[in-house]
């Protein structure tokens, strides 16, 4: 079996997985029962036990807000607010040795849709499939989504978190730990110097059995600022509360925006190009913008020159070249392409590289683009 043929089987045995699980018939339940547990709900207590049949049911399935909603007919989530669901991104989940499983925050859907919400609540599930699922008063651990969640000892220390823009605090690096005897979220008073607001990152406990070791992810530096990739590493003593900082590269590292700070056209050209050549299979344009895809400004992206084509990373929308025998990378974004030279280039050939990148993203765009430097 080659490698194409092995991730399709392996995508179908999760399919077929994930339809049985769906298909759990809905618990028998009258409209006020659905309606007292519907939405996520704000407790005072930490921590509060919220064990319902809805809930249950939907940590089960994992159907979708809309889904679940849909099922039972109820009210409109534009009026009545977003549908509790455990279908999540950004949501953690740490094996205990005892065979349970520890399931952290996430969040439902993107901000634009209504049954988006970012969830600060704790669902545990064990070896047999039983299922607690415990709420906190959000002074107490606020909605929290792509963190880390490391288990050191009898507790999980929770670090980082994307969040509600209006919760983030530049240079900040939000803390907290889960204490598992009694499931009580209690933040953790750090001091030193912390990565600041990290999000997406990797969490590794190192041998001594009380260091955290943060690396990797994005970092915010502000509602201004495009998000960063966060290129160093940093150390938690989970005893002391100490950051220590590990890693200072000296990198070149850079955004290009569109001036008027729309969305870029960089998936959407893309996807048409994708689409083109698979015209004979059938699939649709959706191609919405007046002028024609540069698909040659396209072709020549991330390169100097006659530079070799670059090639695509792990993840959607990242690349990678080799310049004067350096790695550059490149994050496409919605609203941004980050890039990142692991050393340094000479100024000649960074500024080279600058001035033909940003050149070819304004033809994509048939718009103005700058440079926001990291």
């Amino acid at each position: 079996m080659d490698e194409d043929q092995d991730v399709w089987a392996r995508e179908a045995v999760e399919e077929e997985t994930d339809r049985l699980r769906k298909s759990e018939p809905p618990p028998q339940i009258g409209e006020a029962e659905f309606l007292a547990w519907r939405s996520p709900r704000e407790v005072e207590t930490n921590p509060t036990q919220l064990d319902n049949p809805l809930w249950h049911w939907l940590v089960r399935t994992r159907l979708s807000a809309y889904q679940a909603c849909k099922l039972y007919s109820g009210p409109a989530e534009r009026k009545a607010g977003p549908t509790w669901c455990f279908d999540r991104f950004g949501k953690s989940e740490t094996a205990l040795p005892d065979g349970r499983v520890i399931h952290i925050g996430g969040e439902h859907e993107d901000f634009y849709d209504p049954d988006f919400h970012i969830y600060n609540d704790v669902t545990v599930i064990d070896a047999t499939g039983a299922i607690a699922i415990y709420g906190y008063p959000e002074e107490d651990f606020p909605p929290t989504d792509f963190h880390s969640a490391t288990l050191v000892g009898d507790a999980i220390y929770v670090i980082g978190r994307l969040g509600y823009g209006v919760t983030r605090t530049l240079d900040a690096t939000p803390v907290y730990r889960l204490l598992l005897g009694s499931m009580r979220m209690e933040a953790m008073a750090t001091r030193g110097d912390a990565p600041g607001w990290i999000h997406s990152h990797q969490a590794v406990l190192e041998e001594d059995g009380r260091t955290i070791v943060v690396s990797g992810g994005e970092l915010w530096l502000g509602a201004e600022c495009a998000m960063r990739e966060q290129v160093d590493s940093w150390a938690l003593d989970t005893g002391s509360g100490e950051w220590r900082r590990l890693t200072r590269r000296d990198w070149q590292h850079w955004v290009m925006l569109r001036v008027d700070r729309q969305p870029n056209r960089l998936w959407d050209t893309r996807q048409e190009l994708w689409t083109r050549k698979h015209a004979h299979q059938g699939f649709k344009s959706y191609w919405r913008h007046t002028e024609e895809p540069d698909f040659v400004a396209l072709d020549q992206l991330y390169r100097i020159g006659d530079g070799p084509a670059p090639s695509e990373g792990e993840g959607s929308g990242k690349y990678s070249a080799v310049v004067d025998g350096m790695k550059v990378r490149f994050n496409e974004d919605r609203f941004f392409v980050e890039a990142i030279v692991e050393g340094q280039l000479a100024s000649e050939r960074l500024a080279e590289l600058q001035r033909a990148t940003l050149a070819l993203l304004q033809r994509i765009d048939g718009c103005a683009y700058e440079i926001e430097q990291a």
